[in-house]
C-alpha cells in the first residue's frame, strides 16, 4: 500500500451504550479476534462518550491511532486510521458517511439503521473499499446505494412509501400488463 494514499483502519458505528451496530475493519492491527475488536470498540467508546460531538466532528488520538467521531441521535460514528493520516480527510469521510446515510435513510438512528442494514452496508462499501477512500460525495454515494437497492428484491418501505419503491412497483405493473 502506498504511503501517500489515505487509508482507514476501520469504520465503527456504535449505539448509545457502545454496542456494535456496524463495523468494518480494514487492517489487522486493531485486533484479529472478535474479542480484541470488541475491547478496542469499548476503549474507543469510553474515550469519546464523555464529549459532546453532536454538531461537529471531534478528533481523538490514542494507541498510535487517530479517530474522528460524531454522535447523531443514538448512534456514534467513528473513522479510525493510523496517526499519520490527515484528520481533515478523515473528517471529510465521516461527513460523507453521515450525509449519505441521511439522504438514503432520512434519519440516522439505531432503529432505522438496523431496519435498513443492507443500505447501511452498501453506503459503507460505496464510501470505502479495503480501507481505501472511494468517494466522498454524499449524493453520489446515496444515488448508487439507491440504484443497487432498487435492483434487489423490493420490500415494503419503512415509513409509508418512497419514490423509488413506487416507481419500481409501477414499472413491474406496467411490465406485467404488457405480457398479458
Amino acid at each position: 500500500m502506498q504511503a501517500d494514499i489515505p487509508s482507514l483502519s476501520c469504520i465503527l458505528i456504535l449505539d448509545s451504550d457502545g454496542q456494535r451496530i456496524c463495523c468494518k475493519y480494514y487492517t489487522q492491527d486493531l485486533g484479529t479476534t472478535h474479542a480484541e475488536q470488541l475491547a478496542f470498540e469499548k476503549k474507543m467508546f469510553d474515550k469519546s462518550s464523555r464529549t459532546n460531538a453532536r454538531s461537529e466532528a471531534e478528533i481523538v488520538l490514542f494507541d498510535n491511532l487517530v479517530a474522528v467521531y460524531k454522535n447523531s441521535a443514538d448512534a456514534w460514528f467513528f473513522i479510525v486510521s493510523r496517526q499519520n493520516e490527515n484528520e481533515l480527510i478523515l473528517a471529510n469521510v465521516l461527513t460523507a458517511l453521515c450525509e449519505a446515510l441521511t439522504l438514503s435513510l432520512r434519519q440516522i438512528d439505531k432503529r432505522t439503521m438496523l431496519d435498513n442494514y443492507e443500505s447501511l452496508l452498501l453506503t459503507v462499501d460505496e464510501l470505502i473499499d479495503g480501507g481505501m477512500i472511494l468517494e466522498t460525495d454524499a449524493s453520489a454515494i446515496s444515488n448508487r446505494v439507491g440504484m443497487k437497492a432498487a435492483n434487489s428484491e423490493p420490500a415494503a418501505p419503512a415509513e409509508g412509501g418512497t419514490f423509488s419503491f413506487a416507481f419500481s412497483s409501477a414499472k413491474e405493473s406496467f411490465a406485467r400488463s404488457l405480457l398479458r
